[in-house]
């Protein structure tokens, strides 16, 4: 178990008609090309990119690939090192979890940035240290809702539930109270507070640095737009639909929800059915 005895983040049910990801502003700041400098051994987990399965670079960063590592590696202490803009609240959860329970002394090494989800992860850390320009970055959890009213009122409650039990671990991390970590996490209608390596160690988020030359930046790492957006701008410019409604096809599709009830896609619907076979050729 954390030898900081942290507390355990009750296990959530991911509903088929809620999905997660990465909010805009941590994936406008993340940056790929950050990575540890130093190869790590077979007690490193490295996770880089979104969580849950990375968008762009295909990554696994799923709770699936978190656990064979850990088992893998026994009861020995265990490094994380974590460059992630967020992603999937639920898998960051339950990674979250795996990392609280294992035996051993847990190091989560910051390179670049723990956004969202991602920093639900970094709080597993019995010890946490940040390079000089990385971030921790807290917020209410989002995601998006294709249903009708009742499933929009259910997320509304399950997404309450999971700011709580987030809540809860940063407080009990970072010795704040409980009012103050909300605080953080409101800010901004929801979107939160990002911390700099000054201000998560004032506040109790992180331990200390890491040596400068722990950190390398990799010149042959470009940074892509995720696929998602990169249709969601085709539908808004060749399809005459609005952010919204593109978001919200985009968010169908990834689903997989087969005729699932969308009540806000019923602008110019005969306009996407002309265009989508050109916006698939980009």
């Amino acid at each position: 178990m954390s030898l900081r005895k942290l507390p355990e983040i009750q296990a959530f049910q991911k509903p088929d008609w809620l999905n997660f990801e990465a909010p805009e502003q941590t994936v406008e700041a993340f940056d790929p090309a950050v990575t540890s400098a130093v190869d790590g051994d077979d007690t490193t987990i490295s996770i880089y990119g979104q969580i849950g399965i990375d968008p762009v670079s295909s990554a696994d960063n799923t709770e699936r690939r978190i656990g064979a590592a850990l088992r893998s590696i026994g009861k020995r202490d265990v490094t994380v090192n974590l460059n992630s803009p967020g992603g999937n609240f639920f898998s960051g959860i339950a990674i979250y979890n795996q990392l609280r329970a294992h035996p051993a002394r847990v190091s989560v090494q910051i390179i670049g940035m723990a956004g969202s989800a991602a920093s639900v992860i970094a709080m597993a850390g019995d010890d946490i240290l940040m390079s000089n320009a990385s971030f921790v970055m807290v917020h209410n959890a989002s995601g998006i809702v294709i249903g009708n009213k009742f499933d929009a009122q259910d997320a509304a409650e399950l997404l309450a539930q999971v700011d709580d039990a987030m809540a809860d671990v940063y407080a009990a991390r970072s010795g704040a109270d409980k009012e103050t970590v909300t605080g953080w996490m409101d800010r901004h209608r929801g979107d939160g507070t990002m911390f700099n390596a000054s201000s998560a160690i004032e506040t109790g988020l992180a331990d200390g640095r890491l040596d400068p030359g722990a950190v390398k930046v990799r010149a042959d790492t470009r940074k892509s737009v995720p696929c998602e957006r990169v249709i969601e701008n085709a539908l808004v410019s060749s399809a005459n639909m609005t952010p919204q409604e593109a978001k919200t096809l985009v968010a169908e599709f990834k689903a997989g929800t087969r005729d699932a009830p969308v009540a806000t896609l019923t602008r110019d619907a005969d306009e996407f059915r002309a265009a989508a076979p050109s916006l698939f050729k980009l």
